[in-house]
């Protein structure tokens, strides 16, 4: 599996995209580090992303609980903002990393999703 691109996907009710992005700037390292820590992809292959800005924001507007709680949906929706931002078409093996809102220093649920291709 060769990663190409990261989705955060957020509540709407956080903001909008750049706002929820602002909030959690201060994060963004670690969480990264935790992706590669759970072998999600390699630390070069979070460089050639970052370098080559292949990481995006996708607001959900409705359902957020029922799609946080559904591994497909989240996939789904992830292929969806990428595709949209780079016009790719990414692999159906998305993998995620969720952060609880409750437990999160950013106080708000967060999507991590790898795509692949």
């Amino acid at each position: 599996m060769d990663p190409i691109g990261i989705v955060f996907l957020f509540n709407m009710d956080e903001g909008t995209p750049e706002e929820v992005s602002k909030k959690f700037s201060d994060y963004f390292s670690s969480v990264t580090e935790n992706l590669v820590r759970e072998n999600l992809l390699e630390l070069a292959k979070l460089k050639e992303i970052i370098d080559d800005k292949k990481i995006f924001w996708g607001g959900i507007k409705k359902d957020f609980d029922k799609v946080v709680e559904n591994t497909d949906m989240i996939g789904e929706l992830a292929l969806q903002v990428f595709k949209k931002h780079t016009d790719i078409e990414g692999s159906e093996d998305v993998h995620c990393l969720i952060y609880d809102g409750a437990q999160a220093p950013w106080n708000f649920t967060l999507m991590i999703c790898v795509i692949y291709k």
